[in-house]
């Protein structure tokens, strides 16, 4: 395994009582390393994903952490990890600022109050400080995902649409921010049926077809090509 791999996967196989989802997955995942995993509704993507959070754990096969096991019982290595599903994980009672304070007690971080108003208004809820995330519309609650997921500055980060239910502007600023943070060094993994939101932070494509995770060697910025491809592999399957 090469040195600047950060997460990989072996065989990784999991279903759910029917055919696997996953049949033998192997992937690598290296330092500053944007991967779009693009593959139809029901391929295993989010699957994968909430595996590789440490969520779940696979039937069969390994998943490695910087060349050893994975644990997620292990502080380190869950705060090596950032994730976003299409599970909010936000406690809707509590205002967006109390729910980044517990998330970072739960990791056991020193957050001031400035970090914490600096990282909404980067996602663009500053305004909304005082209202319970019960209030919150979809994208006002995929924007404190997404600052959850980064509020301990993950060197991993696995986010499953993460551009769902944002707006235009929202989207925008995502991609910037993303975009900065693969280039300081960050692993991104990420899902998206919109080529063109991941073409600004991918680095790479894989397919994940037939329970099996395929590179590809297309450009990510050849939206166009990328989409025939994808018309071409996934041919009468459901997106």
């Amino acid at each position: 395994m090469s040195s600047d791999v950060v997460l990989a996967t072996e065989k990784v196989t999991q279903g759910y009582g029917g055919p696997d989802v996953l049949r033998g997955v192997d992937l690598e995942l290296r330092a500053g390393e944007g991967l779009a995993l693009l593959g139809p509704n029901g391929a295993g993507k989010s699957t994968l994903l909430r595996l590789l959070a440490g969520l779940h754990k696979p039937r069969k096969g390994s998943i490695s952490l910087r060349g050893r096991p994975f644990d997620p019982s292990d502080p380190d290595h869950r705060r090596s990890v950032g994730f976003v599903s299409h599970e909010s994980f936000s406690y809707e009672a509590l205002s967006a600022p109390e729910n980044l304070r517990l998330a970072a007690k739960l990791y056991g971080l020193t957050k001031t109050e400035s970090d914490i108003t600096t990282l909404l208004g980067d996602l663009g809820l500053g305004w909304a400080s005082k209202r319970p995330v019960r209030e919150f519309s979809r994208g006002m609650g995929q924007r404190l995902s997404l600052a959850r997921a980064l509020l301990h500055d993950p060197p991993i980060l696995l986010l499953d649409e993460p551009f769902s239910g944002l707006d235009p502007s929202g989207i925008e600023s995502l991609s910037e921010l993303l975009a900065a943070r693969r280039r300081g060094g960050c692993a991104i993994l990420m899902t998206s049926h919109d080529l063109s939101h991941l073409a600004p932070v991918a680095t790479r494509l894989a397919w994940l077809h037939r329970g099996r995770a395929l590179d590809t060697e297309l450009d990510p910025a050849d939206i166009p090509s990328v989409e025939a491809a994808y018309r071409e592999r996934f041919a009468g399957a459901a997106r």
